[in-house]
């Protein structure tokens, strides 16, 4: 196709004419490419409001599907395609992605226990995730390749259980959270967040999970 030639014609369409073959050319593209082209026009907009039952129900959906293997795409790997990435796997770290950013604007809203919820049912799908269920499938996958930054969505997730749940209970969910970050050398500095947000008794309570289960800080 002569690139000049089209966007001479494209010139003399009016808007609404070119948004419709803009969304024509959006869903052809995979979620790679989408972020790629769209990734920075959206990190400029102004977070809008969830509705947290629906937050909830698309994580209980997303928690669902994964598990029944609508993401899973297996394929041969051998010495050519090692380092392909299946559409559904990418497509699982977008949707992924969206659901922890709309779970933190729970947490901006000061919805902490929607927030609370939504994130409970999203990490314990990347713990599956992490320890090899069969939810998605490449040569190499793992949390790095979750869109954003997750040390945001961490801050939001133990800001919201600070504010919902008693010290016992918010030692026995940070506890693994921390211990996970340790496997990643705490690059997420979670036992930093913890500190932050918890209230004098969340974090004695903490701490003495911490040395219980002899968790090694920094």
């Amino acid at each position: 196709m002569n690139e000049d030639a089209l966007f001479k014609v494209l010139s003399r369409q009016n808007k609404d004419t070119l948004l419709e073959l803009l969304r024509l050319a959006y869903e052809e593209l995979s979620s790679r490419q989408k972020r790629y082209i769209f990734g920075d026009l959206l990190k400029e907009s102004q977070p809008s409001t969830v509705s947290a039952p629906n937050v909830i129900q698309e994580s209980e959906e997303f928690f669902k599907d994964s598990l029944d293997g609508v993401y899973y795409a297996y394929f041969e790997i051998n010495s050519k395609n090692f380092s392909h990435i299946p559409e559904e796997t990418e497509e699982w770290f977008e949707k992924l992605g969206e659901l922890l950013e709309a779970s933190a604007q729970l947490t901006r809203q000061k919805e902490h226990q929607a927030a609370v919820d939504s994130f409970k049912i999203l990490y314990e799908l990347i713990a599956k995730m992490e320890n090899g269920d069969d939810i998605i499938f490449a040569d190499a996958f793992g949390s790095w390749m979750i869109p954003g930054q997750e040390r945001d969505f961490l801050d939001a997730y133990i800001a919201s259980l600070s504010e919902v749940k008693t010290p016992e209970e918010y030692a026995r969910i940070v506890t693994p959270l921390i211990e996970r970050d340790s496997y990643s050398s705490f690059c997420n500095k979670v036992h930093e967040l913890a500190l932050k947000h918890g209230n004098e008794e969340q974090a004695e309570s903490l701490m003495e999970a911490i040395k219980e289960q002899n968790i090694k800080i920094k």
